[in-house]
This record gives C-alpha cells, sequence and structure tokens, in this order.
C-alpha cells in the first residue's frame, strides 16, 4: 500500500541496467536528475547520465558524463551561476604485487558544470585524492561539502571530512566532522542561523544507529546528536526551518537485515519521525532490494519532490514521488 502522504509517483529513467544514487535540482526553469548508470551496482563502467524536464513529466537527457573509470554517486549544486555536478571517480582494482598482495580500487572525484544545462565543460579533478565528494551546499557564499576520506592501502572508511571552496575547483579542509566507525556517505544543511547539520552514515558502531552533528561557526568543533536508525545513503535537506531525511532504513530481524527506501521529519531533539515509505518495482525482492539515494527538491505549499532509485543489484530504476509534508 502506498502511503497516504504520497501523491503520484513516476519513473523517470528505466532500461534494464543497473541505474541508481540519484539527485534532484531545480536550475534556470528545468528540473535536473542525475544519476549513475552501470552493467550492475558493483560494475567499473558506471557513467553519469543528467535529465532535464520542464513539467515533471517528460525528461530528455542533455548529459552523458563519463571518464575512462567508474563514475558514481554524483551530486548537484547551483554555483557561480553553473550547474555543477560532483561525484566520485572508482579505479579498478589494482593487480597483484608482492609487496602489498592484492590491493583494493582507489577514487578521485571529479566535477562537471554547465551553464545552460545542455553544453558541459571538461570534468575538472578535485583534490585531494582518496576523498570521495557527497552532496555540496552554498552558505556564505562558498560551497561546502563534506567527503569521506578511504585509505588506499586497506580500502576502508574512517573518516569524515568538512571542506570549503569558493571556486569548485579548490578545496580548503575546515575541519574533521566524524573519525572512526568506519565513517562515510555524509550529508550535510545549513540552518537558518548558520548552524551547520551532518548526517553521518556509519557502520562499525555496533547497532548504534546514524548520528547527527552539529557545529557553529567557523565549524571546527563538532556536538553529537544520536539516533538509534541506522540510515544509508543519506539525504539532508532544510525546509522552512524544519530537518528531513531520506535514505535507506536497515531493520535488523531475526530473518536479516531488511531495507527500504524512506523520509523523516528530524524533530526537536534530532529524533527521526517517519512520514512516507517509497515503494519498490514488482521485480525487486521485498524490502531485500537496491535503493534509495535520494535527491529533493521542496515545490512550496507543502510538497516535495524526491527521486530515488529502486531495484535489485543487477537492475534498478530511477523514480520521482511528490509528497506532502505538511
Amino acid at each position: 500500500m502506498m502511503s497516504e502522504r504520497i501523491n503520484w509517483i513516476r519513473t523517470v529513467y528505466e532500461d534494464g541496467r543497473h541505474n541508481a544514487f540519484t539527485d534532484l535540482r531545480l536550475f534556470r526553469g528545468r528540473y535536473f536528475i542525475c544519476f549513475r548508470s552501470g552493467t550492475s551496482h558493483g560494475s567499473f563502467d558506471g557513467q553519469i547520465r543528467v535529465l532535464a524536464s520542464t513539467d515533471l513529466q517528460h525528461w530528455e537527457q542533455v548529459g552523458l558524463l563519463s571518464t575512462v573509470l567508474d563514475d558514481r554517486d554524483p551530486k548537484m549544486v547551483e554555483f557561480g551561476g553553473r550547474l555543477w555536478v560532483l561525484g566520485p571517480t572508482r579505479t579498478p582494482n589494482f593487480p597483484e604485487d608482492h609487496v602489498r598482495g592484492s590491493r583494493p580500487y582507489r577514487f578521485q572525484s571529479v566535477a562537471w558544470s554547465t551553464a545552460d544545462g545542455t553544453a558541459w565543460a571538461a570534468p575538472t579533478i578535485l583534490e585531494p585524492v582518496d576523498n570521495r565528494w557527497w552532496r555540496p551546499r552554498v552558505h556564505g557564499g562558498a560551497a561546502w561539502v563534506a567527503t569521506h576520506f578511504t585509505w588506499p592501502e586497506e580500502g576502508r572508511e574512517e573518516r569524515v571530512i568538512l571542506f570549503r571552496s569558493t571556486d569548485m575547483k579548490r578545496w580548503d579542509e575546515v575541519s574533521v566532522v566524524h573519525e572512526g566507525e568506519r565513517a562515510n556517505e555524509t550529508d550535510i544543511e545549513f540552518l537558518h542561523d548558520g548552524t551547520l547539520v551532518a548526517f553521518v552514515r556509519r557502520e562499525a558502531a555496533d547497532g548504534a544507529g546514524t548520528p547527527f552533528k552539529t557545529s557553529r561557526p567557523p565549524y571546527t568543533r563538532w556536538e553529537q546528536h544520536d539516533q538509534p536508525l541506522d540510515i544509508r545513503g543519506p539525504m539532508l535537506t532544510q525546509i522552512d526551518g524544519r530537518l528531513y531525511v531520506c535514505g535507506r532504513y536497515m531493520e535488523p530481524t531475526e530473518e536479516g537485515t531488511l531495507r527500504d527506501t524512506r523520509l523523516y521529519r528530524v524533530t526537536d531533539d534530532f529524533q527521526l519521525e517517519e512520514l512516507a515509505k517509497l515503494p519498490e518495482p514488482d521485480f525487486a525482492p521485498h524490502r531485500q532490494g537496491d535503493n534509495s539515494y535520494a535527491g529533493a527538491h521542496y515545490q512550496g505549499g507543502g510538497e516535495l519532490l524526491v527521486s530515488w532509485y529502486s531495484g535489485t543489484s543487477e537492475r534498478a530504476n530511477i523514480y520521482l514521488a511528490s509528497i506532502d509534508i505538511t
């Protein structure tokens, strides 16, 4: 049964391949959705598709962004009059050598941009290496992003770092948001009073859930607010002074961990109040498929647009929903 708050759901893209990891943005009067398209969730052939629409019903491809490697997890931001798509590029596994043995892949994040939503500039390589960019936010004339650093020799995710940029190309480290506990995908959002909020996915915390972190200018010290739910592929957004989260809810049961995509309102004490559960396609196993990685755009009047993907690790589609958050 569809959640009562969902006004409508539409399939944006399907081609029998694995399409996943979305973001959503309104730019120059058009809606843009970006996502990775590959053979499977873990394949090394990912490319970034960018689709545009004026009516949320008819979508056309306006960009196919690609390096020679595996491009993943694209995120969008408008900065300096341009629409930017940023995301990590993954190398193939390193061959075995006599010193290290088999080495894991590495990441190098990349940014593309366009002034009109159609003509894309050549990609810019983002530094430092081994950091995976997440969703940038604009505040005080600068762009801010939380990256997660992956140790290249072990493939181990351990640290979330806050960076700042004034040109989307050169990034300066501001502070370490979270260290240890396999901290990785982290979304950030600025409140009206300048408080910066981070929502940190972690995977080695013995079921302790996904914490919020808060910081005040100059954003060098962080306070942690624990909450018990395990949310992955997080999207955090601020609407009229309230925070909302969308992501993959991981529910442990005696039969195993169930997962689906859910939208939550954040309470004043940084707990999650469920608003809607987003459905999965018929071909996906119930609550055991591959899903989440949402984007969001607030239309006003209590209507929130949410993009996400759902399916299996071999086949997934891109969806868009209109949700009543009043």
